[in-house]
């Protein structure tokens, strides 16, 4: 298109035809004669074909869904982003490795790694992002009332999830663990952070994190619609040409591809923490990974699975697993007293919304009941 708008403003050649004589007519952007009539005319071809040019760039420019699945995490990352190319998808899934990078407890060098073996002594974070998270992981874990501790990191790794080593660990160990396990011994003094003797773990609220941390990508990038879910943490941007974005939320009693409900969301996020989600088998009993702050062992109050939305994927992490350990009666208190909207799913498949849980849900599997 440059090269053809800069050929208008320098010449145009028109072959002007009289009889069966044609006449080379090259016009430096004059008028006279029948150069004139014959350029007015090509001026009219080029100003159609650009028109139509123009119409073909822009309908090959046009946001279209560019999809993918990735690992990173230690989840799969899955990617629906409405964008010119797939670009996005590459800087979103960098943004997610970035931030594991800094927040994994298991990767040398990395910001949590050094704090956890710092023997009490300050550790200066190299990502801002990892003192951000953390600093908002304590600010929520002193409004729950420790029911989110992301100082369990001893306790989580004595059970051993997701390893060859999982195992129910000795009651003296979890005591000493516990007794680690305070939350309120962490320090953040600028960029000097100190951990005491607890192990910091950010596994309930690193993917929630990192949902917000796309959204900014997303907004530099100029992306409208997208659907990005970072293991059990949704993110719903937008919505899709024909319609909102539809989330399905997982049966905590059935195979991964078992639906219990369809959710419709925009612009927010949902974290769903659930019994489900890791564990093991020993003695005949299930032991799942959501630790109970106050005990060290799995919760077990009748609670299967819990669903917060929100705009900040960080609280939507951080309540669902907090929900969780609080129990129903105590979580359905908690979350109304702070305008949390959740959904619990008990054992008995029951359904309990709170009052601000307001979005269109559509129950698939009707052995579960929705209570009140």
């Amino acid at each position: 298109m440059g090269a053809l708008f800069s050929a208008y403003h320098l010449w145009y050649t028109v072959w002007h035809e009289t009889g069966t004589e044609k006449i080379d007519c090259t016009c430096h952007i004059r008028r006279g004669g029948r150069c004139v009539a014959a350029f007015e005319r090509a001026m009219k071809k080029i100003a159609l074909f650009a028109f139509a040019g123009i119409v073909l760039l822009l309908a090959g420019c046009a946001p279209a869904a560019q999809s993918s699945e990735t690992f990173a995490m230690d989840t799969v990352i899955s990617q629906t982003v409405y964008a010119r190319d797939n670009s996005i998808l590459i800087q979103n899934y960098d943004t997610i490795r970035a931030l594991e990078d800094s927040m994994s407890k298991t990767l040398e060098g990395s910001d949590v790694f050094r704090l956890n073996h710092a023997g009490g002594q300050d550790v200066v974070f190299s990502s801002a992002q990892t003192a951000q998270a953390l600093t908002g992981c304590l600010e929520l874990a002193r409004q729950t009332g420790g029911a989110f501790n992301p100082a369990l990191g001893g306790v989580v790794d004595a059970w051993g999830f997701g390893t060859e080593n999982a195992s129910v660990p000795e009651q003296s160990q979890l005591e000493r663990l516990l007794a680690e396990a305070e939350y309120t011994q962490v320090r953040i003094d600028g960029d000097a952070v100190n951990a005491g003797k607890a192990q910091i773990d950010l596994g309930g609220a690193a993917k929630g994190y990192a949902l917000d941390a796309l959204k900014i990508t997303m907004d530099e990038a100029g992306v409208e619609n997208a659907l990005v879910a970072v293991g059990g943490s949704v993110y719903a941007r937008g919505g899709k040409p024909d319609g909102s974005w539809k989330v399905g939320v997982r049966d905590p009693l059935g195979s991964t591809a078992d639906f219990l409900a369809i959710l419709e969301l925009a612009d927010s996020c949902v974290s769903t923490s659930g019994s489900y989600e890791r564990g093991f088998t020993e003695g005949g009993v299930y032991y799942h990974h959501i630790i109970d702050p106050q005990t060290g062992y799995p919760v077990q109050n009748g609670l299967i699975s819990v669903s917060v939305v929100d705009e900040s994927g960080l609280k939507t992490d951080v309540y669902s697993t907090a929900l969780f350990v609080m129990g129903l009666e105590q979580g359905l208190e908690f979350a109304n007293s702070n305008s949390i909207d959740a959904l619990f799913i008990t054992e008995d498949k029951k359904i309990y919304m709170t009052d601000g849980f307001q979005y269109e849900f559509e129950l698939i599997n009707k052995d579960y009941q929705i209570e009140g």
